[in-house]
């Protein structure tokens, strides 16, 4: 059974994994990079059903079923906002002590492991410089703020955006309206995740003409008008956020080129002319980068009418 058949647009990074099953050549760890929702984890499961089928011809019976003693998906708890410690130490160190029940691997992945605690970070590094023979880890990571140290002992893997229309054939593939595939493709950002969201969402041109309004408002807009603009971005914070970021990169590339073919939603013409020539670029293109950082703690259950405030008042700040 091929595990691997329906990732799309990480072909590079299937291929190496196939060849490591295939010759038996795996590392002992693996830290699967890349932006979020563009089929790393999918990836890191289709691995170790490879590595662990290849010694248990009936795994597929335990798949389906996600009770397969020798795989092990550690999460960060839902009450929680990071890996603990407790889940390293107390879980997987413990887990991987005992050799495989019916396979010739035993496998781990670390899910969003960009959220490990520091202890929980060291405490794993502790395995990953003396890990069992049989055991493989993979680390599934958004960001780039693991320690050093561990991917040092780690084989990389980078994983990469996929092009609108991959990720539209997707979508239609998936039964999406095809004009809700076409406008969700363009705002996911590379992400099949993403354009999911986007898809399952219903009604997408109501959260267009919001991001619209929101950016008219703070566009020459008072300082009252951040606040405001918060609390519209609160009505769905993931795809009102990633709409605004989209509608502020198409000011920035209208005001550079002045063409409308350029856009990636040549849908508010009216606003991107009435923006054109009266904006810095330079402070645009920064605030454009400080709220893709921002939104990532909207994941982290912090304060979410304040991440939400501090978004708003980068994109006033900047096209003011």
């Amino acid at each position: 059974m091929d595990y691997f058949a329906g990732i799309r647009g990480q072909q590079r990074a299937v291929d190496i994994l196939k060849k490591c099953v295939e010759t038996g050549t795996t590392s002992h760890a693996y830290v699967f990079a890349g932006p979020a929702g563009v089929g790393k984890m999918l990836t890191a499961r289709a691995f170790a059903c490879s590595l662990i089928a290849a010694g248990d011809r009936q795994a597929g019976i335990f798949f389906r079923d996600n009770v397969h003693p020798d795989l092990m998906v550690i999460e960060k708890p839902e009450d929680k906002t990071t890996i603990l410690i407790e889940q390293i130490t107390g879980e997987l160190q413990p887990w991987l002590e005992l050799k495989p029940s019916r396979a010739q691997k035993k496998v781990a992945i670390i899910r969003d492991a960009h959220l490990m605690r520091r202890e929980a970070g060291n405490a794993l590094l502790k395995t990953l410089e003396e890990p069992p023979f049989y055991a493989v880890i993979i680390l599934v990571s958004d960001e780039n703020n693991l320690l050093e140290t561990i991917v040092s002992r780690c084989q990389l893997l980078a994983f990469d955006l996929l092009p609108e229309d991959d990720i539209e054939e997707l979508l239609l593939q998936g039964g999406a309206d095809p004009q809700l595939a076409r406008y969700a493709s363009k705002l996911s950002q590379g992400s099949p995740a993403t354009a999911w969201q986007y898809a399952q969402a219903g009604d997408i041109d109501s959260y267009l003409r919001l991001a619209r309004d929101i950016i008219q408002d703070l566009h020459g807009g008072e300082r009252l008008a951040v606040f405001q603009a918060a609390e519209k971005i609160e009505t769905r914070p993931d795809l009102i956020c990633g709409i605004l970021e989209t509608m502020l990169r198409d000011i920035l590339v209208y005001d550079c080129s002045g063409q409308e073919k350029d856009l990636a939603l040549p849908l508010y013409l009216d606003l991107l002319q009435e923006c054109h020539g009266r904006i810095d670029r330079f402070s645009l293109a920064r605030a454009v980068k400080e709220i893709d950082g921002l939104r990532r703690y909207y994941k982290r259950y912090v304060n979410s009418l304040m991440v939400s405030t501090n978004i708003s008042f980068k994109i006033w700040e900047a096209l003011n």
